[in-house]
């Protein structure tokens, strides 16, 4: 099997194993610090499962970029969830304003793609993080503070 459809089999698996909880999982956005911290919660997943899943944030500029990219490590390019189901990522001011911020909640499997043209599958299966996710939150851009 090769490294590809190893994360992807993984990844769905996972999904599939928390597709239950997956329908009632929310992303909160709770606070965007410019130049500095990305953080919120989740909702409805089971405690036992968050080690089973990460945070990855999505930035809009002319196409979807994982923010910040700086190589695929936590803290980096995506955050775990702690006990509490909580994240927290730093952030980085940029040349260019972001237009939304997308959080999205996939398996800890799924391989930090650093640009995305779409967020949905293009045609329901080309590209696109969200055949991957269990949850997601969109968000106004630029970096500033938002409390949802």
């Amino acid at each position: 099997m090769t490294a590809l459809a190893s994360w992807k089999s993984e990844t769905r698996a996972v999904l599939k194993e928390y597709a239950y909880a997956c329908d009632d999982t929310q992303v909160f956005v709770d606070q965007i610090i410019r130049n500095e911290t990305i953080s919120g919660h989740i909702t409805g997943l089971p405690a036992e499962a968050y080690d089973k899943f990460k945070m990855v944030f999505y930035v809009k500029t002319n196409h979807w970029y994982v923010h910040p990219f700086e190589g695929d490590t936590e803290g980096s390019s995506f955050a775990n969830l702690n006990v509490n189901g909580e994240f927290k990522i730093k952030t980085v001011l940029r040349q260019v304003a972001s237009k939304r911020l997308a959080a999205v909640l996939v398996p800890r499997s799924y391989k930090v793609v650093s640009q995305r043209w779409f967020l949905k599958p293009f045609l329901g299966i080309f590209g696109g993080i969200l055949k991957y996710e269990c949850a997601h939150k969109l968000v106004d851009g630029n970096g500033d503070f938002f409390t949802n």
